[in-house]
C-alpha cells in the first residue's frame, strides 16, 4: 500500500497534524457557554477564528439574524437568548438546591423563560413515563411538572395548561456504556443538555424548565409516589433571570484558496453547552487542525496548491448550515462535496466505541464515503506486524446513511452536497455535563483531523491516478450490495437490482463531472469499463430500462429536509394532532421521512418513491404514502399530479 498516491498523501497530511495543538482549541472552546445565538457562542465563535488567523489562514465571521421573522428553507430562525442566572430549590418534603446556573448552566433547560417563584413554593406533580398528554387530565395550571424522560412530547402541554415550568432527567439509556445513571458514579450527577425550541414569542414567554440528576430524580420519584398516596405533593421555588431579543448568530469562515471556482467544504458545528468536550469541541477543532496543517503543507511546498477551494465552516448545528446555504442559494453548484465532523475523540476504553465514518444516502450518488474508506485504510496502517501485515491502532467502522448532524441537511438531493460524516459512538457522557476533556484521546483528534484534512485535499485535487485508486473501493462496496442481493430470498430482488443499477450509473457520472478535457475522456473509458462489469454482474435481475409506471406524482415546493421541529410549532392544533395519528398509524412514516423527501423528485410516482425507500431500509411505507403526502400538500409543502413515468 506504501506505493499509493492516496497513502502517501494522507500520511503526510497525519505527519503535519498536531495533537497538542488540537487538544489547545478544543479546551479553549469548551470554555464556553455556546448556546446558539448567545453571547457565549459568540466568544467561542471569535476564539476559534483568532486561532485560524494565528496559524495564518484567511478567517472571518458570517453574521446571520437571529429573528423569529427569518425564515431559511423550512427552518425558521430563532432569536438570541441570555441568561444571567438561575436556581432550583426543593423545599418539602426536604430542603436541597438542585440545580444553579452560575454552577452548572446545563441544570437549566436551555431557553428557558424568565420567572420570579423565588416568594413562594409551587406544587410539583408527576407523570409516569407510560402517561400519554393527551391523556393526562390532571390540573397543570402554576404548578411544576416532572417527567423523568421524554420532556419534548409534554412542551406542548405544559404550554397550553399554563404549567410554571417542567422538571426532567431526560437521559437515555446508551446500552451497553449508559444503564441505570442514578447508581452510576460518574452519571448520577450530571445533568442532560436539554433545550427547549423556540419559534413563536407565545413559546419564548411560556416554557422553562431544570434537568435533574439521575440521583436527585430518583429520589424526587419515590417522594411524589409516597405524598402522592396522601393527596400532597413536593414544593419547590426556582427563579431565572433570562431574556429573549433579536440579534446574531455565527458561523465561522477560513479557506483555503483552490486553482477553480469549485469548492470542497468542511463542516463541524461549534455549539452546544459548556464543556460539551467530545459534542463537539473535539470536532470544531479537529476540522480547524485539519486546514492548519493543511495550510502548511501547502504554504512549505509539501502539497501543491489544490485544484478546488477547501472551506471550513463553524457553524451552529443546523441553523448555521441552513443560514449559509440560504444566503449562498444561487452558488451551491460550484460545492462539489463535503466532510462533516461531530464527535470524533473520545477514549476508546469501554466507554466511547469506534470512529466511524457515515456514507452518503443513495440519493446523493456519490463516492464521497469509498474516498473516506481509502483515507482511513491509509490511517489504519500506521503500525506493521512482521513487516508485512498492517496493525490498527484505533477502532473504526463505515457504516451506511444515517441522519443526526448536518451531514443530512448538505446531502439532500434539493442541496446536492454529497457529504460523509465523522462521528464516534457510543459515547457514555454523550450529552450530558459529564463530558470533559478527561475522557479525550487527543490521538484520535490527530488522527481525525487527518482524515478531514486528507479527504478534501484529494476530493479537491482528484486525478486520473488518484481515480484508479478509488475505484477498487467503489467496486468494493458494490459488489458487496451485488453479493447481498444474489444471497437475498426476498420477492423485490428485481426492484432492488433496479435501484443499485441507477445507484451505480450516477455514481460513476459524478466521478466523471470533476473532470475535463483530455482528463475526462480518460476517465470516461475507465468509468465505462467499470460500468460494463457491474451490469454484467447485475444482468441476471430484472431489467436493465425502469419500468412504466403511472399514479400520482409528488413535488417538493421546498428545498433542503423538511425542519420538522418548527414545522410542528407552526401548525395548528388539529394539525399537530392529525401528524401524530398519522404517525402513530403508520409508524414507517416517521422513520422514513427524511428518505422519503430526499427520494420526491417531482418525477418518480408515489408507488416508486416507495420502493427507493424500500430499497434503502427494508421499510415499507407505501400504505401510508399517500395520505402522507396529502398532509403536506396541505401545507404548502407538496404539489401533486398525475402522471406517466416514460
Amino acid at each position: 500500500m506504501t506505493d499509493s498516491k492516496i497513502f502517501s498523501i494522507t500520511n503526510k497530511i497525519y505527519d503535519c497534524c498536531q495533537s497538542e495543538r488540537a487538544f489547545r482549541m478544543v479546551k479553549e472552546i469548551a470554555q464556553y457557554h455556546r448556546i446558539q445565538a448567545s453571547q457565549g457562542y459568540r466568544e467561542a465563535a471569535k476564539a476559534s477564528c483568532r486561532l485560524l488567523r494565528d496559524a495564518g489562514l484567511e478567517a472571518r465571521i458570517l453574521s446571520y439574524p437571529a429573528d423569529l421573522k427569518k425564515v431559511c428553507f423550512t427552518q425558521r430562525m430563532f432569536r438570541e437568548w441570555r441568561c444571567e442566572e438561575a436556581w432550583l430549590e426543593l423545599t418539602f418534603p426536604w430542603k436541597e438546591r438542585m440545580a444553579c446556573f452560575s454552577r452548572e448552566e446545563m441544570s437549566l433547560i436551555q431557553r428557558s423563560a424568565p420567572a420570579d417563584y423565588s416568594g413562594r413554593e409551587v406544587p410539583i406533580v408527576y407523570v409516569p413515563d407510560d402517561v400519554e398528554p393527551e391523556s393526562f387530565e390532571g390540573d397543570m395550571e402554576g404548578k411544576i411538572l416532572f417527567v423523568e424522560n421524554g420532556f419534548e412530547r409534554w412542551v406542548q402541554k405544559v404550554k397550553d395548561c399554563r404549567g410554571a415550568a417542567i422538571f426532567t432527567v431526560s437521559m437515555p439509556e446508551i446500552k451497553p456504556v449508559r444503564v441505570n445513571m442514578s447508581e452510576d458514579e460518574e452519571l448520577k450527577e450530571a445533568h442532560a443538555n436539554l433545550s427547549f425550541h423556540h419559534y413563536t414569542e407565545e413559546s419564548e414567554a411560556a416554557l422553562r424548565g431544570f434537568a435533574l440528576t439521575p440521583r436527585m430524580g430518583k429520589e424526587l420519584r419515590a417522594a411524589c409516589l409516597s405524598l402522592g398516596e396522601e393527596g400532597k405533593y413536593p414544593r419547590a421555588r426556582f427563579k431565572i433571570d433570562a431574556s429573549f431579543e433579536n440579534g446574531f448568530l455565527e458561523n465561522v469562515e477560513a479557506v483555503i484558496p483552490g486553482e477553480s471556482q469549485e469548492e470542497v467544504l468542511l463542516t463541524a458545528h461549534l455549539c452546544h453547552p459548556r464543556s460539551s468536550v467530545n459534542d463537539n469541541a473535539s470536532g470544531a477543532a479537529c476540522a480547524a487542525e485539519a486546514m492548519i496543517a493543511l495550510h502548511q503543507l501547502i504554504k512549505e511546498g509539501g502539497l501543491p496548491k489544490p485544484r478546488r477551494t477547501i472551506r471550513l465552516l463553524l457553524i451552529p448545528e443546523f441553523t448555521g448550515a441552513y443560514a449559509y446555504l440560504e444566503e449562498h442559494e444561487g452558488e451551491l453548484e460550484r460545492i462539489v462535496g463535503g466532510f462533516n465532523v461531530d464527535m470524533t475523540a473520545g477514549r476508546q476504553d469501554g466507554n466511547a466505541g469506534p470512529m466511524i465514518l457515515v456514507d452518503t444516502p443513495d440519493c446523493a450518488h456519490s463516492f464521497s464515503g469509498d474516498l473516506g474508506e481509502a483515507v482511513f485504510e491509509a490511517l489504519l496502517a500506521e503500525c506493521t506486524f512482521g513487516g508485512v501485515t498492517s496493525v490498527p491502532l484505533f477502532s473504526f467502522v463505515r457504516v451506511p446513511f444515517v441522519f443526526g448532524s448536518d451531514h443530512y441537511i448538505l446531502s439532500d438531493p434539493t442541496v446536492d452536497i454529497p457529504t460523509v460524516a465523522l462521528t464516534q459512538w457510543p459515547d457514555k457522557t454523550y450529552h450530558t455535563s459529564a463530558d470533559s476533556a478527561e475522557h479525550l484521546d487527543p490521538g484520535l483528534l490527530r488522527r481525525g483531523a487527518a482524515a478531514a484534512a486528507s479527504y478534501c485535499y484529494l476530493y479537491s485535487s482528484l486525478t486520473g491516478e488518484l481515480l484508479k485508486e478509488l475505484l477498487p473501493v467503489t467496486a468494493r462496496r458494490f459488489f458487496a450490495r451485488i453479493d447481498k442481493l444474489r444471497r437475498s430470498a426476498s420477492g423485490d430482488r428485481d426492484e432492488k437490482a433496479r435501484h443499485l443499477r441507477q445507484v451505480i450509473e450516477t455514481t460513476l457520472l459524478r466521478y466523471a463531472s470533476l473532470f475535463c478535457g483530455e482528463e475526462k475522456r480518460e476517465a470516461e473509458e475507465l468509468l465505462e469499463q467499470e460500468r460494463r462489469l457491474y451490469e454484467a454482474l447485475l444482468s441476471g435481475f430484472g431489467e436493465a430500462v425502469e419500468r412504466k409506471s403511472q399514479g400520482a406524482v409528488p413535488k417538493r415546493l421546498f428545498r433542503g429536509p423538511a425542519a420538522m421541529r418548527c414545522l410542528l410549532a407552526e401548525m395548528t392544533e388539529g394539525q399537530r394532532r392529525r401528524w401524530k395519528e398519522l404517525a402513530n398509524h403508520y409508524p414507517q412514516l416517521s422513520f422514513g421521512m427524511d428518505y422519503i423527501f430526499y427520494e420526491t423528485d417531482g418525477v418518480r410516482t408515489i408507488e416508486e418513491v416507495a420502493d427507493c425507500v424500500r430499497c434503502q431500509t427494508d421499510t415499507d411505507c407505501l400504505e401510508g404514502l399517500p395520505a402522507f403526502y396529502e398532509f403536506f400538500r396541505e401545507l404548502g409543502l407538496i404539489e401533486l399530479a398525475e402522471g406517466e413515468k416514460l
